[in-house]
């Protein structure tokens, strides 16, 4: 079975962002919850892609201190087989600090390594969300006015610690965030 065949199966599509279209092109809108104005487009996404609510996966803070950050998690997963790429996408539009956005992004992962056992041991498949790529990124200042969406050439965002940081959020490209 696909792994977006067990992702379906096993996320509440209340829990996922449906795709658009614009101009007959894949696009997704992002809005972190409660932020008026804070919609950040990606475009070109692939026709396989889901986009999973992160945040609407409950804190276990009746289990869990929180002490280290364990609790948080970032506002959205994208993943695409097609891509073999899972995206952990933290939007910030107030002032935090790198620390925080990097404990969102790690509890994100935590979200998307719970679901990976499950897949295993619910669906008995082995290799499922096995040998994908891991991006992170923090789009922050969402309010701020349109500006070109290009960034020069930083190292490759594969952990948590070394997230993309976008500033300006518009018109972002799907393929330019997976650096696949």
């Amino acid at each position: 079975m696909s792994d977006m065949k067990i992702l379906s199966e096993l996320i509440l599509e209340s829990a996922l962002v449906p795709h658009e279209y614009e101009y007959d092109k894949p696009v997704i809108k992002l809005q972190e919850a409660g932020v008026k104005d804070s919609v950040s487009s990606i475009r070109n996404i692939p026709s396989d892609a889901i986009i999973i609510k992160a945040d609407e996966f409950p804190a276990p803070k009746t289990f869990f201190k929180g002490d280290k950050g364990e609790c948080k998690r970032a506002d959205f997963i994208i993943i695409s087989e097609e891509k073999k790429v899972i995206l952990y996408v933290e939007l910030k539009a107030g002032a935090k600090d790198a620390s925080h956005i990097v404990k969102q992004l790690k509890g994100a992962s935590c979200v998307i390594s719970y679901c990976k056992e499950i897949g295993k041991q619910f669906w008995s498949e082995a290799r499922f969300l096995d040998d994908y790529a891991h991006r992170y990124i923090g789009i922050v200042n969402l309010s701020i006015s349109k500006r070109p969406s290009r960034h020069k050439s930083s190292p490759l965002h594969d952990s948590p610690e070394k997230f993309l940081k976008i500033s300006s959020p518009h018109n972002l490209q799907f393929n330019h965030l997976a650096a696949v």
